[in-house]
């Protein structure tokens, strides 16, 4: 599949970047502000997930979004294994949450 291995490109590129301002210069370049926008928004819901503070009904008013937004984000956890899932909530705990 040809947009398999460009989108695997695309992540190596990543990767390979060293600097904040550069990886914000290249998704500058690669994605729309309506796609990072909801890149931010899945973040934030997923990290509210994890903090397992609030039903999936009350994140859903508190952030003003889709319950489906909400119950895809709670899908999407479920399906990645525990050290994927244990990486991203270390990472995510280091950030204040609003």
């Amino acid at each position: 599949m040809r947009h398999e291995e460009d989108f695997n490109i695309f992540l190596d590129l990543c990767l390979k970047t060293k600097k904040l301002s550069r990886l914000q210069d290249m998704f500058n370049l690669f994605l729309t502000l309506e796609e990072k926008e909801h890149l931010g928004s899945r973040m934030k819901i997923i990290r509210t997930l994890l903090e397992q503070k609030l039903s999936q009904r009350e994140i859903s008013e508190k952030m003003h979004v889709s319950i489906s937004q909400i119950t895809r984000g709670s899908n999407a956890l479920k399906m990645i294994d525990d050290d994927l899932l244990q990486y991203i909530d270390r990472h995510v705990r280091k950030y204040n949450h609003e």
